[in-house]
């Protein structure tokens, strides 16, 4: 199967001009080309192809099945690891096109992190962290800890794409200080850490080393309700 760089899209902010006031950042974005490749066969191997028969039947019935915008968002995540960002955000659109009808609002709290990472694929920085702040307003207010924690990792990644590398640093702060009151685990896989990783050496490029853990440590003394805060303005 073959292997993708979901973050290769950010080369399209880079030839777009997004980044182009800082060198670091152009960095930024190569080195996201260059993260450890997420492999198809893992979970979203054949997710639409399973998911689109599904939703049909239900359709045919006349039911609303209340996991089919999940199944969208599921599908969505699957296009951005292709690098379909358009696809994916068309996806998106039509779930909360179903959300809005039946008034659900967990779904598209993830469905506006999926959103985020597709609009950063496309170079779209302004989308993606509307989107990313969108998750974590509705995350944080259901109390849904691993998507705070998500939001905020995202908002960060975008941060460093835009050469803030202050913002990047007290938000990756932040983020290790949710995921610790929250008891979660570090995300190890690749393509979950890979650009964490990335974004904290942009900063790193931009602040200086002692900079960058001064603004990590003023981050990482935040309490949730002030991190939350932070990360939304």
């Amino acid at each position: 199967m073959e292997q993708i760089r979901w973050w290769r899209g950010n080369l399209t902010a880079e030839k777009n001009g997004c980044a182009s006031r800082k060198s670091e950042v152009r960095e930024l974005l190569k080195l996201l080309d260059e993260t450890q490749p997420v492999t198809l066969a893992g979970p979203f191997d054949g997710t639409e192809s399973d998911i689109k028969p599904i939703c049909g039947h239900f359709g045919e019935a006349g039911i609303a099945p209340a996991g089919e915008p999940l199944a969208l968002v599921a599908v969505a995540m699957a296009a951005t690891w292709r690098g379909e960002f358009i696809r994916a955000v068309s996806l998106i659109e039509e779930m909360r096109r179903l959300c809005d009808d039946r008034n659900e609002h967990p779904v598209p709290a993830c469905g506006d992190y999926v959103l985020s990472i597709a609009q950063l694929g496309l170079g779209r920085m302004a989308e993606a962290a509307a989107a990313a702040r969108r998750s974590l307003d509705v995350a944080w207010r259901l109390r849904d800890a691993i998507g705070v924690a998500l939001a905020v990792d995202q908002l960060a990644v975008i941060a460093a794409a835009e050469g803030d590398g202050y913002r990047t640093a007290h938000l990756q702060g932040a983020g290790a200080r949710l995921r610790a009151v929250f008891g979660l685990r570090e995300f190890g896989s690749e393509s979950m850490s890979g650009p964490r990783a990335v974004a904290e050496r942009t900063a790193r490029q931009l602040l200086g080393d002692d900079t960058y853990e001064s603004a990590f440590a003023e981050g990482h003394h935040d309490d949730p309700d002030t991190a939350v805060a932070y990360a939304l303005g």
